[in-house]
């Protein structure tokens, strides 16, 4: 992985650590196209590092939907849940 999606996955999972430990029951990030995609098709490998840090955690990914900021560009909203 590259060091700056290697950073994301290690943001996005201490932040889903410190929601898991409060007790939360749902975990809601955003996860943000890469600047670095000049493409909007095909896989977008910054997001699995991050969801995967994020189950690491203790969260299970339940759902997800994808909409699009003020500039076009795809914006993943997943919703993770506690590990039953």
């Amino acid at each position: 992985m590259g060091l700056i999606r290697d950073s994301k996955a290690s943001t996005l999972g201490q932040d889903a650590a410190k929601a898991y430990a409060t007790g939360s029951r749902y975990y809601t990030p955003v996860l943000n196209f890469p600047a670095t995609q000049p493409a909007l098709s095909g896989g977008i490998p910054d997001w699995p590092p991050m969801i995967d840090a994020t189950e690491a955690a203790g969260w299970q990914l339940h759902q997800w939907q994808v909409a699009t900021d003020a500039k076009g560009r795809p914006q993943a909203f997943p919703l993770f849940v506690r590990r039953a």
